[in-house]
């Protein structure tokens, strides 16, 4: 369940976006490899994100597993066993069946724009003599 780290890494960088600027998180666009589970990881994102991000819009493009194989495959990946410590080791090549292939795609994790809403600062007043 590694998309658990996942969402936090993500969250603790909007968190730190919304604070330096002040405002709020309206909407947030993602690039995510289909290693990292993109479904899972937008479910981990609303239900760990709490009151915080509770209203927040997570926008999730989905990158493929492209790999390449040392008998001249090179392109998507047809299947992925996730059960493999090493999400790489799993993918065998769907030419020759060989677990010999190189991972050139599809574990990106990548916030490419946030949409903010400014919002309402308080301000102290002061009280006259």
């Amino acid at each position: 369940m590694h998309e658990v780290e996942l969402a936090t890494r993500v969250l603790k960088a909007l968190h730190q976006i919304s604070a330096d600027r002040g405002a709020r998180v309206l909407e947030v666009n993602l690039r995510v490899g289909e290693i990292n589970e993109p479904s899972s990881l937008r479910l981990w994102l609303k239900k760990l994100g709490g009151g915080e991000f509770n209203s927040t819009r997570f926008n999730i493009a989905r990158v493929p597993i492209l790999i390449k194989c040392k008998c001249g495959y090179s392109g998507e990946a047809k299947s992925l066993d996730t059960h493999m410590p090493e999400p790489e080791l799993g993918i065998a090549c769907p030419k020759c069946g060989g677990y010999g292939t190189l991972l050139t795609s599809g574990t990106e994790l990548e916030i490419v724009n946030v949409k903010l809403e400014k919002g309402v600062q308080k301000r102290q007043m002061r009280k006259s003599r």
